[in-house]
């Protein structure tokens, strides 16, 4: 995934918007979806959050 990769639809946040709110400290799902907004909606993109999270964990 990009930055500009659009990871939730529903309110247009990016793959580089959750990489920000994670290095801010959202290391957990329902942390990205407080500081972003991300999978709010429809929940439909809680699992990519989940991989890119965990993708970021063991870097």
């Amino acid at each position: 995934m990009e930055r500009d990769d659009i990871i939730c639809p529903c309110v247009d946040v990016t793959v580089g918007e959750v990489i920000d709110a994670y290095e801010d400290g959202a290391t957990t799902v329902d942390a990205v979806k407080d500081a972003t907004g991300a999978g709010s909606i429809c929940g439909a993109c809680l699992d990519d959050i989940e991989e890119l999270l965990t993708e970021l964990k063991s870097k």
